[in-house]
């Protein structure tokens, strides 16, 4: 049974004691009411042994609902490693239309938002609301101990694969200005993501320039591999590394200013490519159309398989943390194929 007892100069009651229901027992800690009225206090402690008996008879199910929406983004956001800032904008965004909605119909919630909110969005804008939804709405349920739930992804076109021939490539990169090339080198090279280059730093956690390494740390799916550097990419690295002595700490990569380039995941309003701009100038330079910065991503994907390199290999490499999203850039072998036996005379 829950008892009252009063405590403090204010007399304000406070809840303890143990609900039963057969073998199954619940034990309350000591917590205040709020309040010094015997009547409210009398209540709020009625109630609430209520709610635990009904989840002395229904499991932990029914916790879930008595939740909101909103509850499930308070837990997901407590945890220990928080999501990113593009995350949690969007889940402001999803708290402010449907945080009030129960947690018990988490499929009807998520439909109100989209019919309402993401209409104008693109299908893969719209799959990572559904994304960090679905992950907030999970962590709730795994804390109280129930099975994931699944919310049907939004189907969007993810096979775009665009690169550049050998010629092309060298044309494009000097026709950056000199201070983004290498930058470019690395990405034309190594294949990471445009924030994972600019924020490395030198030494062991970085680019290794003594065991000629680089550790790419792919924030996006948390994976982290040390790959050996490519003799292009060695030959531009060095010579900055030498230029500033040879350092152990500190960005690899530096702006126009001299200065490192903000990293734009951890602004609370995601930012733009910072070498937007630069990219678009160099392609017109190099009278390369059709080709984002993105791109070059895809671009060192496709020659790694055009060079013989297996996928799942490539997929290590690049940090992809499924075989299905590299698996487009298995086509590219065929047509290298068919444009090298054409040559047969």
């Amino acid at each position: 049974m829950l008892s009252l007892r009063t405590r403090g100069k204010n007399a304000i009651y406070y809840i303890r004691g143990t609900v039963s229901l057969g073998e199954k027992r619940i034990d309350v800690k000591e917590f205040s009411s709020g309040t010094r009225d015997a009547d409210a206090a009398s209540q709020l402690m009625a109630e609430y042994e209520t709610r635990l008996r009904r989840q002395l008879m229904f499991g932990p199910a029914v916790l879930v609902a008595q939740g909101t929406i909103a509850d499930a983004f308070d837990s997901y956001l407590s945890k220990a490693k928080r999501p990113c800032a593009s995350d949690i904008l969007r889940i402001g965004k999803l708290n402010e239309r449907i945080g009030d909605m129960p947690l018990q119909k988490p499929k009807q919630a998520w439909e109100q938002f989209r019919r309402a909110y993401l209409v104008d969005h693109r299908p893969a804008g719209q799959d990572r609301y559904r994304s960090v939804f679905q992950a907030a709405v999970n962590s709730y349920r795994e804390l109280h101990d129930l099975p994931p739930l699944r919310i049907k992804a939004i189907p969007f076109d993810n096979e775009r694969v665009r690169f550049l021939t050998k010629e092309e490539r060298d044309r494009l990169i000097a026709s950056y200005a000199p201070h983004i090339q290498p930058v470019i080198t690395m990405l034309a090279f190594h294949g990471p993501r445009i924030q994972t280059a600019l924020q490395m730093s030198w030494g062991v956690k970085g680019v290794d320039m003594e065991r000629e390494t680089i550790r790419l740390t792919h924030t996006k799916n948390a994976v982290i591999q040390s790959v050996p550097m490519h003799p292009r990419v060695k030959e531009v690295l060095m010579a900055i590394w030498e230029r500033r002595g040879r350092p152990m700490k500190e960005h690899v990569f530096l702006n126009r200013f001299g200065q490192p380039y903000k990293d734009s995941r951890l602004s609370p309003i995601p930012g733009g490519n910072p070498l937007k701009n630069q990219h678009k100038t160099a392609c017109r330079r190099a009278g390369i159309e059709d080709f984002t910065i993105h791109d070059w991503r895809h671009h060192w994907a496709s020659h790694c398989v055009m060079a013989g390199i297996d996928l799942i290999t490539i997929m290590h490499m690049g940090g992809w943390k499924s075989l299905r999203m590299v698996q487009r850039y298995a086509s590219v072998d065929t047509d290298h194929m068919r444009q090298s036996i054409n040559r047969l005379d």
